[in-house]
């Protein structure tokens, strides 16, 4: 382990060192990308050098695309022949908050922690990546972490802190301290959120007589079903395979997998033409109680991680935050009742 502080000066030796072998990849801003008109967006990108990453706000949409892409090619397919494609990836270096650190570990629950079904795909990119920490002092707004438990982390490489003259820096990966020689020791540790700004109670237990409550109604009248809120969640990982055909002959393409949403109109559809969860709000029912139920009943923690995203970026105004707390409340009138 090693901990230091850097100059600036300093700090772009290293990123020149690091950028030979490793993409930079971390919350950065391009301008004119924004939601409206003459706006900017604040993403997830390669950094061209650590001045370009943006320490103190908290990106749009999540970074899972580095590691699980909108659109991956598993294969390529002949009439008479079906071969792996072996892309080349490159190694790299992920910028992330705690919460998004513990959305990682969440798929890796996904397509690794099962031994007969791992993902190869996905477990070839995870085991070129590395992850930074970037420390968050207070809350955002619509952020939750604290109440969901994933506001601190230990499974990072190295911890960097942007300071008025450089960067203060903690290194624990082996592979990595060589590139920070540079420097003056310093003691740093990052620094965790430790109080939302608006507490959430995640119920332990929900009967299963809520899959029928009038709440559900709600939101099939608000959803309008885009699916934005999974493809920005950190933790949505359904996807659709299917295969594109060469152009330059029907006997052979390439068998893709692409996201896909919970959200969407036929995500449900099966053989048959028999569909499930027609109605929005079904939909949403399914997303909520997977996040905070289903998916701690097979592994013993949360799928949410209270990022927030969702409902930053909601065309609708609908609020993950808001919906647990109505679970909340009609959980506690049940138990009263009774």
């Amino acid at each position: 382990m090693k901990m230091l502080e850097i100059t600036q000066g300093q700090a772009d030796s290293v990123f020149e060192s690091l950028s030979q072998k490793y993409r930079i990849i971390a919350p950065v801003e391009k301008p004119g990308e924004g939601r409206f008109s003459n706006t900017s967006l604040l993403t997830y990108d390669q950094a061209k050098s650590f001045k370009e990453i943006d320490f103190f706000k908290k990106t749009y949409f999540s970074p899972k695309e580095v590691l699980f892409p909108v659109r991956e090619s598993l294969f390529e397919f002949k009439k008479s022949d079906i071969h792996e494609l072996q892309e080349e990836i490159q190694p790299s270096i992920v910028f992330l908050r705690a919460c998004d650190i513990n959305a990682v570990g969440i798929t890796d629950a996904h397509f690794l922690n099962n031994e007969k079904f791992k993902d190869v795909y996905y477990g070839r990119r995870r085991n070129l990546v590395k992850l930074f920490l970037i420390e968050c002092k207070e809350s955002f707004e619509s952020c939750f972490c604290v109440s969901m438990g994933t506001n601190k982390s230990e499974d990072y490489s190295g911890f960097m802190r942007k300071v008025d003259n450089g960067y203060e820096i903690k290194v624990k990966d082996e592979e990595l301290i060589p590139y920070f020689s540079q420097g003056k020791q310093k003691d740093v540790e990052p620094v965790f959120v430790e109080k939302d700004t608006s507490p959430l109670i995640i119920p332990k237990e929900i009967d299963v007589s809520l899959f029928k409550d009038d709440i559900w109604k709600e939101y099939s009248k608000r959803c309008s079903a885009c699916g934005r809120c999974n493809t920005s969640c950190p933790t949505c990982t359904c996807f659709t395979i299917g295969d594109v055909l060469s152009e330059d002959s029907s006997d052979s393409g390439q068998r893709r997998r692409i996201w896909s949403s919970c959200q969407v109109k036929n995500f449900g559809l099966l053989a048959g033409n028999h569909d499930f969860r027609i109605p929005k709000g079904d939909r949403m029912r399914y997303k909520v109680l997977h996040k905070i139920r289903d998916f701690r009943k097979r592994t013993g923690f949360n799928m949410c991680v209270g990022c927030g995203r969702c409902d930053d970026v909601c065309p609708d105004y609908i609020s993950m935050f808001k919906c647990i707390e109505k679970i909340n409340q009609i959980t506690d009138k049940k138990e009263t009742n009774e």
